[in-house]
């Protein structure tokens, strides 16, 4: 059958009676006119409002609040603050494998050493809060004791190259995990690798801490037998006899297991003192499908903390602004680029917003700031996809935000809901979906966020109670910031199905599954 050309304009009032999303308001500034075009079956919506069932995900709080890790009861390491040495150079590098040189590609020889280090809060060195969004770096030199990018002081010319040097970003648990190798030594000193936490409130640095990790000379003694270590001569300088060991003790020595593969692993934990006491642990996720993890660049997010605004606002024109009720969310990506993030909503519990487009994929911060005063800092990682699909309950659960498109044989259309309310359950559930006459071909339509940057629409797929659904558009929806339309052909072999989950996938990414009924 050939599918029929879409055309048609129709109004905010015919749209909120089909979508049964009574009371809704236009977004202010919106063009109240959805248009399918030309030549383009189920193409994106054009539009500057939305059903209500969207908006209560963007300017309302959410019912539901990710879980955050609070305080643990475990004692973190309080270590000594130590020199960061003549050769720490700021390279920017936001990598978890340090080994190579981005320049070329070589891979620095050596055992294998995978290092964990977690990262806490402390005011008394016994209980421990997990620092999220703060940066890591570690440096150190490679087997044959030479460091990257500098030169003199008894090391090689080595300017230009950036092996063995990187930084990670601490996630909500505190954490960052760098593969290196076991480093080698240079004279005047024991074996050991430098590392410093900072943290930023935008691009301005609040925070800062340099310390060193050291090894067990016993360990060391047999690793240094190896190749390429066994090439230079025995090392004069042991943990007994290293100044900057002797002033810190014991508080400095990583423990490591083996690898079972030639090998090591080791977890390190840093408590810090003398945080901002202003700087609280935010937990971001999407704000459609409410997954945490990673988010893509464009995406509308959400964001929950304590205190990070004095009063529940919305935005009410278009462009969002970027300062609501006096905050702000900053976003610090892998380049260290600092970005302000458009906002929907702000409240002293939850912020929705729209991550700036142009953020380079890896680590970011997020920076809540009050009156330009950080109040809460975290960290997301940024993906070129990461699909989530709205719900009518406005919980990433359930019944889609969506409707369906339907075009009879004359090339007649209509639009209909998929939700209902029942007020038994206080919830939205199914509406069963008519396939209707065998000539009639159905289109889902339905809203989301973070996979306008598909690689291919051929690269997106869909199945409704597990048949295969033909994708017909995946994409911006054009007239609402960081939304994304998905349009997919409803296959008539569902006939009688009731219940049954939706699944959408982007580039391999899957989205929350969602429920339709088919009757």
């Amino acid at each position: 059958m050939t599918k029929k050309r879409f055309d048609r304009l129709f109004s905010r009032r015919e749209t909120l009676r089909l979508i049964g999303a009574a009371g809704a308001t236009a977004f202010a500034g919106g063009n109240e006119l959805i248009r399918w075009p030309a030549g383009q079956p189920g193409a994106a919506a054009n539009t500057g409002f939305l059903p209500d069932i969207v908006r209560r995900s963007l300017f309302n709080s959410s019912p539901l609040r990710p879980v955050m890790r609070e305080a643990s009861s475990l004692a973190c390491v309080a270590p000594p603050s130590l020199t960061e040495g003549p050769f720490f150079v700021d390279e920017l590098l936001n990598r978890s494998d340090i080994r190579s040189d981005p320049s070329t590609g070589a891979v620095k020889d050596g055992v294998p050493l995978k290092l964990k280090i977690n990262v806490f809060r402390t005011s008394d060195g016994s209980s421990c809060t997990p620092l999220a969004g703060a940066y890591v770096d570690i440096w150190h030199c490679d087997a044959l004791g030479a460091y990257s990018d500098v030169s003199g002081q008894g090391n090689p010319d080595t300017r230009g190259q950036e092996f063995l040097r990187g930084y990670q970003i601490t996630d909500s648990n505190g954490s960052v995990e760098f593969t290196t190798i076991y480093p080698g030594y240079y004279t005047g000193r024991t074996t050991h690798i430098h590392y410093k936490v900072r943290l930023f409130s935008g691009s301005t640095e609040t925070y800062e801490f340099t310390s060193q990790l050291c090894f067990d000379d016993s360990l060391t003694d047999q690793v240094y037998t190896l190749a390429p270590y066994n090439t230079k001569s025995a090392r004069g300088t042991r943990n007994s006899n290293d100044n900057i060991y002797r002033s810190a003790g014991s508080t400095i020595l990583l423990s490591l297991t083996s690898d079972g593969q030639g090998g090591y692993t080791s977890s390190y934990d840093v408590g810090l003192s003398g945080v901002p006491a202003t700087v609280a642990s935010v937990s971001t996720v999407s704000a459609a499908s409410f997954a945490q993890g990673s988010l893509a660049s464009e995406a509308i997010a959400a964001l929950f903390g304590t205190d990070l605004a004095a009063s529940a606002q919305s935005a009410l024109a278009t462009p969002l602004p970027t300062t609501l009720g006096g905050v702000q969310v900053s976003m610090r990506d892998a380049s260290g680029t600092s970005r302000n993030a458009p906002l929907f909503y702000v409240s002293p519990a939850q912020i929705n917003f729209q991550l700036p487009a142009g953020m380079s994929v890896g680590s970011a911060t997020v920076s809540v700031l009050r009156d330009g005063a950080a109040v809460g800092q975290g960290a997301l990682t940024v993906e070129t996809v990461a699909p989530g699909l709205f719900t009518a309950n406005a919980s990433g659960q359930g019944v889609p935000s969506a409707v369906v498109q339907r075009v009879k044989a004359d090339g007649a259309q209509t639009f209909e809901p998929v939700a209902q309310f029942d007020t038994a359950l206080n919830r939205f559930v199914p509406l069963p979906i008519d396939l209707g006459a065998a000539t009639d071909q159905l289109f889902l339509v339905g809203f989301g966020s973070g996979f306008r940057n598909r690689s291919a629409l051929s690269a997106v797929t869909a199945t409704i109670g597990g048949t295969n659904a033909q994708v017909l558009f995946a994409g911006a929806q054009g007239g609402f910031a960081g939304l994304d339309q998905a349009n997919i052909a409803i296959p008539r072999s569902l006939a009688g199905r009731g219940d049954v989950d939706l699944n959408f996938s982007v580039d391999g990414r899957a989205a929350n599954t969602v429920l339709l009924n088919i009757k």
